[in-house]
Parts: structure tokens; sequence; C-alpha cells
């Protein structure tokens, strides 16, 4: 009796002991974890019309994936290299930062030197000028020429009158392949109202650089009349080469050789008479203001060379006070012909004349 009592309580004892180590636990957890939110609130179901169905819980807003947690968010090789391998303050780098930029182009720099040392221009070269072939001839008369007008004058009255006058016009053309020059002169001069001295010449030369070369050829033409010599018109057409010993802007000395024919029209022989012609021609800017020029022709014929004429003129040249355009100019000039048929072989003219420039 007393054994079956006490596995009895035996009983009790372990259902007691075995309801506390279960209840009592569950209650405490319950206690310190907060109620689970409801489904809905959760993400864990959702209403489809006519059910709940799952879907999976959405990511915890409180947490960062495991790679966040050292870098930030950057990767390892960003930080293993940085974006400016040489700190800004260091001064190397700003040498190699100056010796990057590319070099500013030189102001004074012609464009055809800084385009072939590849440098590049803010502002692209001038156009070049496009010329019509209709505006070729006008631009060829009126650009690249030096001009000048001349014009002397003197007299007297009283126990004897006298006048005497002397203009001109020279024209002149240089250019790097070939020069071009005209030259037209006229004289008269009376005495108590006679006549006594009545000439003109007009001479055109036309000279022609041989390639990069001091040769030239050259052409001349010349007109002259005289009213007072035995003829009406001379007429001298010649050609041949020359040399350039100096070619520059201030100096040019240049020795011709040639052939050619003259006419003497209204003479007694008015054929064409053969002729040879050795010239030389200088001229040289003293200064800026001061110009001295010379010329010489010899014109012999081929049959009988002491039958020539000589042509001879000596200037030089002043441009007056801070004139750009007005000079004054003194000149000796000489023509000998050794047959004057019953004139005298030698006339000498010397002149003062005031010279425009235009």
């Amino acid at each position: 009796m007393l054994i079956r009592h006490y596995l009895s309580l035996s009983v009790v004892l372990v259902a007691v002991a075995g309801f506390v180590a279960v209840v009592l636990p569950g209650q405490a957890f319950a206690q310190t974890l907060p109620s689970p939110a409801p489904s809905w609130q959760s993400g864990q179901s959702t209403w489809n019309g006519s059910g709940y169905e799952s879907v999976p819980a959405p990511p915890p807003i409180n947490e960062l994936p495991e790679e966040w947690n050292d870098n930030f968010g950057l990767s390892e090789s960003v930080l293993q290299q940085p974006v400016v391998d040489v700190p800004l303050t260091d001064p190397a780098s700003a040498a190699t930062a100056t010796d990057a930029i590319e070099p500013i182009p030189d102001p004074g720099m012609p464009i055809g030197a800084a385009i072939a040392d590849g440098q590049t221009l803010d502002e692209p070269p001038l156009q070049q000028e496009i010329v019509r072939w209709y505006q070729v001839p006008w631009r060829w008369m009126t650009k690249g020429w030096e001009n000048h007008a001349e014009f002397g004058l003197d007299g007297s009255t009283g126990n004897a009158e006298t006048l005497a006058i002397q203009t001109g016009l020279e024209m002149k053309r240089k250019t790097d392949a070939y020069t071009l020059a005209l030259d037209f002169d006229y004289r008269q001069a009376s005495a108590q109202s006679q006549t006594t001295e009545d000439n003109a010449r007009f001479n055109l030369d036309y000279d022609r650089l041989l390639g990069d070369s001091n040769w030239t050829m050259f052409t001349k033409f010349g007109m002259e009349y005289d009213e007072f010599k035995a003829f009406d018109l001379r007429l001298n057409l010649n050609a041949g080469f020359g040399y350039y010993w100096i070619r520059n802007d201030n100096t040019n000395l240049v020795t011709r050789v040639g052939a050619g024919a003259s006419k003497e029209i209204g003479s007694p022989d008015d054929s064409w008479t053969p002729e040879a012609v050795f010239g030389l021609e200088a001229d040289h800017k003293l200064s800026d203001r001061q110009k001295l020029k010379a010329k010489i022709d010899y014109f012999p014929t081929f049959e009988d060379f002491s039958d020539f004429r000589l042509v001879t003129d000596v200037a030089w040249e002043s441009l007056i006070d801070n004139s750009e355009n007005l000079s004054l100019r003194l000149s000796i000039t000489d023509r000998y012909d050794s047959t004057p048929q019953g004139a005298l072989k030698n006339d000498f003219y010397y002149s003062a004349l005031l010279l425009y420039k235009f």
C-alpha cells in the first residue's frame, strides 16, 4: 500500500516537473520576442481576389550587404589604384601638366611657318584673292607701276626773247620676272619768236629674266623726231641678251649686247640699216631721298663700226622737303651721230626739272 502511494507521488512529481520545463520557458521566450506582424504587413501573403497567396518577405531595410561593411560600397581595386597617381601639391606633377599643354602660336610668326611647325591657329588664314580673266588687263595697267611726269621752263625777255620748255613722262613696271620701262621726252625752244629747237624721243625697253639666273633677254624700240635733222623720224628696233651684275632694291647694274636695225624716214637713204647694240645701265639709291641714274647705248652699223650713234643720259633726283611725290631732277643728255648729213654731230642738253610721281 505504501509502495503504491509512493509510486503515485513520483508520477505526480514527474508530471509537474515536465510541465514546468515545457510551459514556463515558452512563456518567457514569448515575452522577450515581439509578436510577429500580420501577414498583410510582412509581405508574406497577398489577396488575389479569392484567397491569400504567400510571397517572399522583403529584405530587411536596416542591414547592408557584407561587401559594403569595410569599403563603404567601393571595390578594393578602386581603392588600390587612386585616380591621381601623384599628389597635386607635388612640383613634379605641375611641370608634367605644363608640358602636356600645347604651346600658343606666336602672333608674330608667319602663317606658313606656324602651319609648318604643326601649330594650330585661332583664326583661319585669309582667302586668296581670285582674279577673273577679264580683270587681268586692268590690274596689269593700274598696279605695280612707278610713274612720274616732268616739267621744266626757262625764258628771258628784253634785248633777247627766249623761251625753252621741256616735258616728259616715265613709266616703269618692275617685277621678279621682268622690267618694262617707257620714256617720253619733248623739248622746244625759241629766240626772237623763231623756233630754235624742236625734238622729241620715245623709248620702250623690256627686260625678261631667264629663270633664276642673272641673264636677261631684252628688246628695245625707239623713235626720234627732230625738226632740224636731215630726217623726219628715226626708228630703231633691237633685241639681245643682258646680264645683271647687281640687282636689288638699292642698286642695279646691267650690260646688254644685241643686234637690230634702224631706219631714217625722210632722209636721202631711208632703207633699214643693220646695226649692233651695246648698252650699259645703272641706278643707285644714295639715300631714302636721293637717286643717281646713268645709261649709255652704242649703235654701230655692221658694215662700218665707225658709222655709229651714241646716246648718253645721266640724272640725279632728290625729293623736295617732306614731299613723297615731288622731286627735283638735274639731267644731262648727249646724242652723238657720226653721219649727221649736214648737221652738227653732237647735241648736248642739260636741264633742271620738277618731277611729280603718281
